[in-house]
């Protein structure tokens, strides 16, 4: 038969006190390491559809003029959380059509520059086409824009 303890009833509330205490002491840390990892993992899945993309786009160029094709961007839902977007191609005349630039909160974290072969990314209204979260289907067409060569990306609605 066990013993009874009569100051047991009175240090059961202080050991419950010590471990809620340090549970919540812990759970900002395990919390804020938690968050790091998706932003991290998000960072890394926009980085990796920004390369599918670079390459399709050095693909259409390869092809010639009149090449076509489409592709659908699978962008993470959590962008949108960290304000992570995907930023292609500019104007015909503007320095950013040889990139494809990830930013997080108009930072930018990643740079594709688009060099072998030179590929000329633009627009039809000559500002970077902006993507964010979702499914996001593009059509990217080989054409001749001023005696040049370039690769035109516009959404399909």
């Amino acid at each position: 038969m066990l013993a009874r303890d009569h100051q047991a009833l009175e240090g059961l509330p202080l050991k419950l006190l010590i471990m809620s205490l340090l549970v919540s002491m812990t759970a900002p840390a395990v919390m804020g390491s938690l968050d790091g990892y998706e932003r991290s993992l998000t960072r890394s899945e926009m980085m990796s559809e920004a390369s599918r993309l670079a390459r399709l786009t050095e693909e259409v160029l390869s092809a010639g003029e009149g090449n076509r094709r489409s592709i659908t961007m699978e962008l993470p839902t959590a962008s949108s959380r960290y304000g992570m977007i995907i930023e292609v191609g500019g104007g015909i005349d503007n320095a950013s059509k040889y990139t494809i630039r990830c930013l997080e909160e108009e930072k930018v974290f990643s740079t594709i520059v688009l060099d072998d072969p030179p590929v000329r990314t633009i627009t039809k209204n000559g500002s970077p086409l902006t993507l964010d979260a979702g499914t996001v289907p593009l059509m990217l067409e080989c054409a001749r824009i001023e005696g040049r060569l370039c690769v035109v990306v516009e959404a399909i609605p």
